[in-house]
């Protein structure tokens, strides 16, 4: 049906608008209630540490039971835990609920899945993961807008508010979910039946035992080079932004009110990057398998990285962000076609599980490496760190195609 794909990309939408409202907001929150900054960034670990295991376990689930259903209960759970967390003073909670939500916020990669239920033509359905990041970028942009505001306005419950309309924002995420129709793709049967007098333990424990036992079936050998992309990428990109407001800070004496500019600046490059795609695409009619548009990623990136290391003043760092954020938003879709490309269908959720769970672990190891190299070595020294990533990803991205080539 024609209402399908944009309601999917309201879903995408809606989602990063949500974590946009309250992500910013969480850091500060946590220490008006006296928690110290071990704590906040105990927070942060937690999250990604849950990610990492949840991906694969989350993307398995669906390949068992269905996109659609998992996406629903997730949504739910999710609900639940940003209500909770409306309601609640205990630091001690706040990382508990971050540790469900880590396990269960797997959205993006549920809606990433839904597209090719629903949309079986694979040219399309590049075209429409652009348009999907591009539209969940600009969430994840006037987010932290929003949230700064009510905050403001709001100082001593501002953070209680915006708590509660992120849960009813996944509500109506749960809602939108349920309104797609269902697709006809047949579920894979289980090895065990599962007989309705269970309990929720034992569904919970049949489910991870198939979710463990699909992941088994997986060849991971021919994957394992798109994965080393996609941490390359993700360690860079993390490393980059984990400090980067106190970069521009301490290098051009920017005010956070001008910080904010940059940032927003750079969201804006990305998102029209991710929309257009599509366009992108047609300049590589023969790049079947995303190994061109990978190497140029990289090449890019490291030209434009170096180009943010040797720039003397705010104006020359902006120019340079240009094609960085160009780069990071077509090289986050690129490593999701590679891994499409080599996936069947059975397959396609563990698969983006597992390359989200990549993702994770740089999001767990990139702010501790930031943090070392800032704390001996200082604050100018972390975007090397990024650099270096970047032309690792460049040498073994050009090998990575030209061996290609050479079996075409």
């Amino acid at each position: 049906m024609t209402y399908t794909i944009p309601l999917i990309k309201f879903v995408a939408f809606l989602d990063l608008l949500a974590v946009g409202l309250i992500m910013p907001l969480i850091p500060s929150h946590v220490r008006q209630l006296g928690a110290s900054h071990i704590y906040v960034g105990i927070l942060g670990s937690v999250y990604s540490g849950f990610q990492l295991g949840s991906g694969p376990l989350i993307g398995s689930l669906s390949d068992l039971k269905g996109c659609r259903s998992i996406l629903i209960y997730t949504l739910i759970v999710c609900s639940g835990a940003y209500l909770c967390m409306a309601f609640t003073t205990s630091i001690a909670i706040i990382i508990l609920l971050r540790a469900v939500l880590g396990l269960f916020k797997q959205t993006q990669l549920l809606t990433k899945a839904l597209v090719p239920e629903y949309e079986k033509n694979e040219k399309k359905q590049s075209a429409i993961f652009g348009k999907m990041a591009a539209i969940s970028g600009m969430g994840i942009t006037l987010g932290p807008i929003i949230g700064g505001h009510i905050a403001e306005d709001y100082p001593e419950n501002g953070f209680y508010y915006i708590a509660g309309v992120v849960a009813l924002c996944f509500i109506l995420n749960a809602v939108s979910v349920y309104m797609l129709p269902q697709t006809n793709i047949k579920m894979k049967k289980t090895s065990e039946k599962i007989h309705s007098n269970q309990n929720i333990f034992q569904l919970i424990y049949n489910n991870s035992k198939e979710s463990a036992l699909e992941l088994s079936k997986v060849d991971w050998s021919q994957y394992w080079e798109v994965f080393v992309f996609k941490a390359l990428l993700g360690f860079a990109m993390g490393v980059y932004y984990s400090n980067y407001a106190l970069y521009l800070k301490t290098q051009y004496e920017l005010s956070p009110k001008h910080i904010g500019y940059v940032i927003s600046f750079q969201g804006i490059i990305g998102a029209v990057s991710s929309f257009l795609m599509g366009y992108i695409n047609s300049y590589y009619p023969n790049d079947k398998d995303f190994s061109h548009r990978n190497y140029h990623v990289f090449l890019l990136l490291s030209i434009s990285i170096f180009g943010l290391c040797m720039s003397s003043n705010i104006m020359f760092y902006t120019v340079w962000l240009i094609p960085m954020a160009i780069g990071n938003a077509v090289g986050r879709l690129v490593t999701l076609e590679m891994i499409l490309r080599k996936s069947d269908k059975e397959h396609k959720g563990t698969l983006i599980g597992a390359s989200n769970s990549v993702a994770s672990l740089s999001g767990v190891l990139s702010p501790m490496a930031a943090g070392l190299i800032g704390q001996y070595l200082g604050v100018k020294f972390v975007i090397y760190a990024s650099l270096c990533s970047n032309v690792i990803a460049l040498i073994l991205s050009y090998k990575y195609k030209t061996r290609h080539i050479k079996v075409d």
